[in-house]
């Protein structure tokens, strides 16, 4: 069992109490100081666990461009739509059409069959039609890589056509020539609505970003664009306890690039006029995205950084609080010494500075009682030094030896209180046990002072 008792980890000190009742001095300063940086601490505390619960703390992101060598992206909703502002009759109307968007899908080399892109959507004045291609499936590969199931690249194409009787076979009907030639007589702008994402970190979510880019229609100055979709790859780790990865991609951006083209190169491709072609396809250029959110461990370690640095001003109120006790025990020392010092009315201002000194409500003169106090306060901390208490009690040791004889001192090991008082039975261990009571068990501590209200103290010059 002794073994076990030398592994205790939990060994316990003991330290003798200030006074009676308490073991540590507290002070009104410290105790305020303590209200103060606990309070903030705790508000600090809530403050960050509102903040990470709301998603209103910064997660650690990790962005870089990088060059994909194969990419594959299949748009759940658009990614363009084209309309028109115009005062005059809806000129992507079937019925009676100036401008018909054809739509079509390369996959590697090969060309599908035109698709006329029907309106989608109608404005709220009837006239401008909303275009809009579905189902668009682009793929990036172009050096053609065909292990692990690889696709060719894919990219589609939109035909801006000039209504002609050859798109007749797609239920097209085109307007008279008069009004036709009207149309290309006059400014005419189309807009294109380019679909890209951005991931917001404080929702969590993947929204939607709508950028405008307009196009004039000149039949005799057509344009061939180039709309190039970078894709980014997203890894976000939102777990509060431990990393997680969950992966997707989005279209975070694109290129336009514009060049002039002519309608020769247009008819001889399509076989009618058109105003011009936009190319749709995946850019090589992306990004690759990481976004951490802070863990719990995270902000339970940050606000316990920043109560440790609240804490550390506690110094402050500990060395207060030290020098107060010093006081008021070498305050009491001097009392025991001096009883009459108790007499004396002693006003301080804030700043802890003596103003006022009086006994029996006759003033004192504060200098002298200042200089004579210091003088106390240093022999009475000399005197509660370890080495000055061994040092008096061997001088009373000598004393005690000199009065009496050596023999009682070494009988004075057998002297104390009986615990029964009326006990008949003799006590061999106790030596003069009758002449003890209990209450001498007190009889030279500060419990018999405080007892004796009607002392008078014997003061020796």
């Amino acid at each position: 069992m002794q073994n076990f008792k030398r592994l205790d980890l939990f060994g316990s000190v003991f330290t003798l109490n200030i006074n009676r009742n308490d073991k540590e001095f507290r002070s009104i300063i410290g105790g305020i100081t303590s209200f103060l940086l606990y309070s903030c601490s705790l508000a600090y505390f809530i403050y960050k666990i509102y903040l990470w619960s709301s998603g209103l703390i910064q997660p650690n992101i990790n962005s870089q461009s990088t060059s994909f060598d194969y990419q594959e992206y299949a748009f759940q909703t658009p990614p363009i739509g084209i309309n028109m502002f115009t005062s005059q009759e809806d000129p992507f109307d079937p019925q009676n059409n100036y401008v018909t968007f054809l739509y079509l899908q390369f996959d590697g080399f090969n060309a599908s069959e035109p698709q006329v892109i029907k309106p989608q959507i109608k404005n709220l004045n009837g006239q401008s039609s909303f275009i809009e291609p579905q189902n668009v499936h682009l793929v990036l590969n172009p050096t053609d890589q065909k292990q692990n199931g690889l696709k060719t690249q894919m990219k589609g194409t939109i035909y801006v056509a000039f209504c002609d009787e050859k798109l007749a076979k797609y239920n097209i009907t085109c307007a008279s020539d008069d009004k036709l030639q009207s149309f290309i007589s006059k400014f005419q702008q189309i807009i294109i609505w380019i679909t890209v994402h951005i991931y917001n970190t404080e929702t969590k979510q993947i929204q939607t970003i709508v950028q405008q880019v307009f196009f004039q229609l000149d039949l005799y100055a057509p344009f061939v664009s180039q709309i190039q979709f970078k894709v980014t790859e997203l890894d976000v780790d939102d777990n509060i306890f431990i990393s997680t990865s969950e992966t997707s991609k989005y279209i975070s951006s694109c290129n336009i690039i514009t060049q002039p083209l002519s309608q020769t190169i247009i008819k001889n491709s399509f076989g009618i006029q058109g105003f011009g072609i936009f190319m749709i396809s995946l850019s090589s250029d992306g990004n690759i995205s990481k976004i951490a959110f802070p863990k719990l461990g995270q902000i339970l370690a940050d606000v316990g950084s920043i109560m440790s640095t609240l804490l550390s001003i506690s110094i402050i109120a500990q060395l207060i609080n030290s020098y107060l006790l010093e006081e008021q025990i070498l305050y009491q020392i001097i009392s025991l010494y001096f009883p009459d010092i108790k007499n004396y009315e002693i006003k301080k201002n804030y700043f802890g500075k003596i103003v006022s000194v009086q006994v029996n409500n006759k003033s004192q003169d504060i200098q002298q009682y200042q200089v004579k106090f210091e003088i106390m306060k240093e022999k009475a901390r000399n005197k509660i030094t370890f080495i000055n208490q061994i040092y008096e009690m061997s001088r009373l040791q000598f004393i005690l030896q000199s009065l009496v004889d050596k023999q009682v001192l070494i009988n004075s090991h057998k002297l104390g209180i009986k615990w029964v008082q009326n006990e008949e039975e003799s006590n061999q261990q106790i030596v003069n046990a009758q002449e003890f009571q209990i209450e001498d068990f007190t009889i030279l501590s500060l419990e018999s002072l405080d007892k004796q209200d009607d002392i008078k103290f014997q003061y020796h010059t």
